[in-house]
């Protein structure tokens, strides 16, 4: 059986069992084997690839403390390290199945018997985890049943767990534990009631400090014990007032009564927590925070991103041989553990954004719809996924997620810098679902007018809110079995949907978790449509590659956007409005290239002097006039060159500017792949004969005239012998830039990028 080791001294005062928790991941290397020096220095900036490296040399060197049992011991307690090493193979990624070593630790586990809290506590989140994977498996139900059942039993009629089955008073360490446990058991179907969620409410609420903080059982508050306190009220109140949702006859679900004191009991504690930070250097309290920052969707605890803090010290503090031993107690395996899944979970992908906006709280009517929605998009993309919640006061760079959810009941009302930020959003590539609780009319009438002001009729005609057809992509993307085929209406800039106005009510089955309903279904088809069934990367993606930068050139390239007349859309040519933009830092680091943007011209009109390079784009039939094509002309005789490119692949485009291109410069033939464009033999060029990919719907044209799918199949046009026109029938703007249009006709992003480097590189050696 398990024994207690004596109390320690521990975190700002408090006593815990914390050398009885520890946690390992996924590699596959020798178990038992001493780990490797194989992780590199940490050098900034911070990447999303650099945190995947972290957690993967982490997991190996976890992994490679197990023994041939299966077990990873610490000391004289193997249960515990060998509990929390199995959740972290879990979420790095392990799978049951096909994980030896993961499945040798969790053999061994389960024939185990452990008086502990924190064990049976974690075992129970290893059980549920390993259930997502392998529903199937009985055994794993029988094990997560028999953790439940000894935890129940544990607290009894008390309000609060300690050590053992045996003690008889409480702390809050081995409670937020114990929450954690029941909570996975109930996600997996056994529910302790809702007597025994309102008793950990109270719990939670009665031992709050006047502060707002928490103590591990009486005394100061502690960082620490606030995390603890804040992430079980946010189970608790998931769990018991997530039964409840907002309505018109009952507006005051979550104003009044116990639900709103719990909800200001949490803002007492964040507001204290946001006052008082942790130690960044221990993995204890990362672990706290990363769940009471991923449960309460916030970016920023006080004026501190909690996940960039964090990281930064893990990273930093990251040995040769992988481990992180950040903390006073518990090593380098129970510290490693716990500051991988600090990564794995704080650094997950934001898949959905909440708008806060307004002075009230009409913005946030059912606050745990996100919650609850974003744990269910984990099956669609089997890692996890995290929600926030963003003010329309901040930057439009904070808008990270692709979908922004605005929701309310009274109307909402913004200024008219705020339309501006919303519409660069979503030309950046971003997509609001906007949705009227309760079937307000009100924040309907409120969003139709809000279209309008985002996009004049003047500027953007056409782009108003239109029934979404049965066959739309937000339907079909994913093949579901509706019961009711969701009502939307939708704003489409003429390659893809970039507004969506609901008439369901939505966010209601969210906050209350009916999974089964049509409105989750929505939500996962929502997301694979927003992303283009990409793959969302994690916090601080960039498409900065993991090498060293170029050198810088002497001078930047500057370049121009043509300005074009299309009938019925008088701004079709700037549909790559935001594109050069975001491409702009991928260019510097990889050729040393530095763009330097001039105004828009009019050709026959605008002087082009000084201009190396014009870039011509849209999406609907492209005309020139005589005096347009002579001014294109006569830029490419002056030492001039032109990328001509098809935004989102459209058809009516790519034919018709090919065919006004092939007026002025006669046939346009492809480019030969041992040009020395297509080569990359220059400073800063790439070989574009291998690694260019192209999106589906691309290749499936390729195919279709039986044509090969690999290579670059541009067409050019000579001035004398160099390459002075650059065509693409399929899209690099968007791509280039990672706004994604759904099934679209165009180059893999990479590919994009790579094609458009070498044109700027090229021009810059010619």
């Amino acid at each position: 059986m398990y024994k207690p080791e004596p109390l320690d001294s521990f975190f700002n005062g408090e006593t815990t069992m914390i050398r009885s928790i520890v946690a390992v991941g996924i590699l596959l290397v020798a178990p038992g084997l001493a780990a490797a020096q194989v992780h590199e220095p940490y050098r900034p900036p911070m990447t999303a690839e650099k945190i995947r490296i972290a957690i993967d040399d982490a997991v190996m060197a976890l992994r490679s403390m197990q023994t041939p049992d299966g077990s990873i011991p610490y000391g004289g307690y193997p249960e515990g390290a060998t509990a929390l090493a199995a959740l972290t193979m879990l979420a790095a990624g392990g799978h049951p199945a096909t994980d030896d070593q993961l499945k040798k630790a969790l053999d061994w586990l389960g024939g185990r018997e452990v008086n502990n809290t924190y064990v049976r506590a974690i075992c129970a989140n290893v059980w549920e985890y390993a259930l997502r994977k392998v529903p199937y498996d009985q055994r794993i139900r029988e094990l997560l049943k028999t953790d439940y059942e000894w935890l129940m039993a544990a607290i009894g009629d008390r309000e609060g767990w300690r050590y053992t089955m045996q003690s008889r008073d409480w702390d809050n360490s081995c409670t937020q534990y114990g929450v954690l446990g029941i909570w996975a058991a109930a996600r997996a179907g056994f529910e302790p009631g809702d007597e025994f969620w309102q008793t950990l409410s109270k719990h939670f609420r009665s031992c709050q400090n006047a502060d707002g903080g928490w103590s591990y059982t009486q005394g100061g508050s502690t960082p620490n014990m606030a995390t603890a306190g804040l992430a079980s009220m946010f189970l608790v109140f998931d769990m018991y007032h997530g039964k409840n949702f907002y309505s018109a006859d009952n507006p005051r679900t979550f104003t009044e009564g116990d639900a709103a004191e719990v909800l200001e009991s949490i803002e007492r504690g964040m507001n204290w927590l946001g006052k008082a930070p942790g130690n960044k250097n221990d993995g204890y309290y990362l672990y706290g925070i990363e769940r009471t920052g991923v449960a309460g969707g916030r970016k920023y605890i006080g004026e501190e991103d909690w996940f960039k803090r964090g990281a930064a010290a893990v990273l930093q503090n990251q040995q040769a041989n992988g481990t992180i031993p950040m903390g006073q107690w518990g090593g380098a395996v129970c510290n490693t553990s716990f500051c991988t899944l600090f990564l794995v979970y704080g650094g997950a992908p934001v898949a959905i954004e909440k708008l806060q906006y307004g002075e009230t709280h009409d913005w946030n009517l059912n606050p745990r719809d996100l919650a609850n929605l974003s744990k269910h998009l984990w099956s669609a993309y089997e890692r996890p996924l995290n929600w926030q919640t963003v003010s329309i006061k901040a930057d439009v760079g904070e808008f990270e997620a692709p979908i922004l959810f605005i929701s309310g009941a009274l109307g909402a009302r913004f200024s008219e810098e705020e339309v501006l930020k919303l519409r660069e959003y979503v030309l950046r590539g971003g997509t609001i679902l906007a949705e009227p609780s309760d079937h307000s009319k009100n924040f309907t009438d409120s969003i139709e007018k809000l279209v309008r002001q985002m996009f004049p009729e003047k500027d953007f005609p056409g782009y108003e809110l239109k029934t979404l057809a049965a066959d739309h992509g937000v339907y079909t993307v994913f093949k579901q079995e509706w019961n009711q085929l969701p009502k939307l209406r939708g704003v489409s800039d003429g390659s893809r949907t970039l507004l969506i106005l609901s008439d369901e009510y939505m966010s209601a089955d969210w906050q209350t978790n009916r999974i089964k309903t049509d409105s989750f279904k929505l939500a996962m088809n929502l997301l694979f449509y927003a992303t283009d069934l990409g793959e969302l990367k994690g916090k601080f993606a960039s498409i900065l590659p993991n090498t060293p930068a170029a050198k810088q050139r002497d001078e930047p390239v500057r370049f121009a956007r043509v300005k074009h007349v299309g009938a019925g859309a008088p701004r079709d040519w700037d549909a790559a409005a935001v594109c050069w933009q975001k491409y702009a830092p991928y260019a510097e680091h990889t050729t040393g290239c530095e763009l330097s943007e001039a105004p828009p011209v009019l050709l026959g009109e605008d002087e082009l002097e000084g201009i190396r390079l014009l870039h011509l784009t849209g999406r609907e039939k492209l005309t020139l006039s005589a005096g347009e094509r002579a001014a294109l002309k006569k830029f490419v005789d002056d030492g001039g060159t032109v990328l001509v490119d098809a935004y989102a692949g459209s058809t009516a485009f790519a034919a018709s500017a090919r065919a006004e291109l092939e007026a002025i410069f006669d046939k346009l033939a492809p480019l030969p792949p041992d040009h020395l464009l297509a080569e990359g033999r220059f400073e800063g060029g790439e070989d574009l004969s291998a690694g260019i990919r192209f999106k589906l719907p691309a290749r499936q044209i390729l195919r279709r005239r039986g044509e090969d799918t690999r290579g670059q199949k541009l067409l050019i046009a000579k001035a004398g012998n160099r390459p002075a026109v650059v065509y693409s029938e399929f899209d690099l703007s968007s791509a280039m830039a990672g706004v994604n249009n759904y099934r679209a006709p165009g180059y893999k992003p990479d590919s994009a990028r790579k094609i458009v480097g070498n044109l700027l590189a090229y021009v810059m050696a010619d």
